[in-house]
């Protein structure tokens, strides 16, 4: 299987997984996205669902849009369609599929898996993709990992993992420096600082009920990295993370193992900013 971060972030999440005979997308966060898959020469004649984790706006930005235009069913937990369809974030007539947690549905031939997230929203969801001869698993917009969700995801060949923020920098709104502090493309001339400062009640948010910090994702890391293969950090906050910052814990964390990682980011600054494609 293919899979592909479009957009990873604030500003947008998209997930592409498929093979020859079948694929699905996973958020659509990005706009004009039916266009971009076909610009890009991904799998379009076989989608077979939009798998959507949770209903907020950079998750769902052109669900409708996608749906309409790919003629596909939406695959998501009970809370997640009905906030869905409250929001007017797909239409009423669109197809939708409920994922009970644990219970695997098919979507062609592929198998999709639903897992609790968690996350202030209605019901979000991880998700694990199996085609028959490898596993994907997606876990975004989770404050932790629990050990069921660590079991689930042991048992994937590849995982796309949230790294949202660096803790150093959210308590104290600077960051510690990286080993490639002065060339990792960010122009930051020794300047420790983040971009723009956050409230309290947003830190609070994001550490408490909202996003998975760089420091949990590498713990969760030492773990996977046992049986995972492949590795991508996702949804790194534009403001209170830094690639290289996420990259250097994640790759302390591995070890030894030969878990490849990779870095999905946003900020047209870093050098690291690319897209991430993988095939497991």
């Amino acid at each position: 299987m293919d899979c592909v971060l479009l957009a990873s972030g604030s500003k947008g999440n998209c997930i592409y997984i498929g093979n020859e005979s079948d694929s699905i997308v996973i958020d659509a966060g990005l706009g004009y996205l039916m266009r971009t898959l076909q610009s890009m020469r991904l799998n379009t004649e076989n989608l077979r669902g939009l798998c959507v984790t949770h209903e907020h706006s950079d998750h769902v930005r052109s669900a409708k849009a996608f749906v309409k235009a790919a003629c596909v069913p939406v695959f998501g937990s009970g809370g997640t369609l009905n906030a869905l369809e409250r929001e007017n974030i797909i239409s009423a007539s669109a197809k939708r599929i409920i994922c009970h947690e644990h219970i695997p549905v098919q979507a062609g031939g592929l198998k999709i898996t639903s897992f609790r997230a968690y996350h202030d929203a209605a019901e979000p969801t991880g998700f694990v993709i199996d085609d028959g001869d490898a596993r994907i698993g997606i876990c975004l917009d989770t404050h932790e990992v629990s050990d069921t969700m660590k079991t689930i995801l042991s048992a994937c060949d590849a995982v796309v993992l949230e790294s949202n923020y660096c803790s150093e920098a959210m308590k104290s709104d600077r960051f510690p420096e990286c080993e490639l502090c002065r060339s990792c493309g960010a122009n930051c001339q020794g300047n420790n600082c983040v971009l723009r400062v956050y409230p309290r009640y947003l830190k609070d948010r994001i550490q408490n009920d909202g996003h998975l910090s760089n420091e949990a994702s590498s713990e969760c890391i030492a773990e996977l990295s046992k049986d995972v293969g492949i590795i991508a950090l996702a949804h790194l906050s534009e403001n209170y993370n830094r690639p290289n910052i996420a990259r250097e814990m994640a790759l302390a964390a591995a070890g030894e193992s030969g878990t490849e990682i990779y870095v999905s980011d946003q900020l047209a600054e870093y050098r690291e900013r690319r897209l991430v494609r993988f095939e497991v």
